[in-house]
């Protein structure tokens, strides 16, 4: 049902997490990242009028994978899906928020921290999971987590960015997402330096 958006995540390794305070900052630099070739987008729901920017962004650029990111309650559940959200994204293993996103048939990428999660994650059927904070987890999780649960998919966020991402997807990550890098090189370049930022991290991706 979800292997659509599971290929594309995997295909496209980046994905742009997008956490800013003023909505205008988010679709700027969520436009930028689409420019310099990033086609995945995760807007966080802490963005004022999240669900109202995905559905933009999903009309604007057709070819864009657009999910939301820190999904925490049935009701933001429900904002994502009639905002046409490819894909929910949480922090913390939550099984209401999980069983109610199964039950409105949406794809959900719960994030975790340890083993005991994993494990309770996989036995609740998820297939992609995040790992979160990613630099605090660190690299070592993801093989480890892979020599457990092999067809598990993962995600690790929190510390990725364009000088490293290559070295969570070679050890095993299937994408990354990037997030507070594009906040900074958009106060220091604007833009523009999200452009070029993410055409880096694209043709870096790509490479591999």
């Amino acid at each position: 049902m979800f292997e659509k958006i599971y290929n594309t995540l995997k295909e496209e390794k980046a994905v742009a997490v997008i956490r800013t305070k003023t909505y205008e900052e988010a679709k700027e630099i969520s436009i930028a990242a689409i420019k310099g070739g990033m086609n995945i987008i995760e807007v966080t729901m802490s963005v004022p009028n999240a669900p109202k920017l995905i559905k933009e962004l999903k009309e604007e650029y057709k070819n864009a994978c657009v999910g939301a990111g820190t999904v925490l309650t049935k009701d933001a559940v429900d904002a994502c899906i009639e905002n046409n959200a490819d894909f929910i994204v949480s922090p913390c293993i939550d099984e209401e928020v999980i069983s109610y996103a199964n039950q409105r048939k949406a794809l959900i990428i719960p994030g975790l921290m340890t083993m005991s999660e994993l494990n309770k994650a996989y036995k609740l059927g998820l297939r992609f999971i995040k790992v979160f904070p990613g630099n605090v987890v660190g690299k070592a999780f993801i093989g480890a987590a892979k020599s457990i649960f092999p067809d598990l998919s993962i995600m690790p966020t929190g510390g990725v960015n364009k000088d490293n991402i290559d070295e969570w997807i070679q050890i095993g990550a299937d994408c990354s997402g990037i997030g507070s890098d594009l906040n900074k090189v958009y106060k220091s370049n604007g833009a523009a330096g999200v452009t070029e930022y993410c055409a880096e991290v694209i043709s870096k991706v790509k490479s591999l």
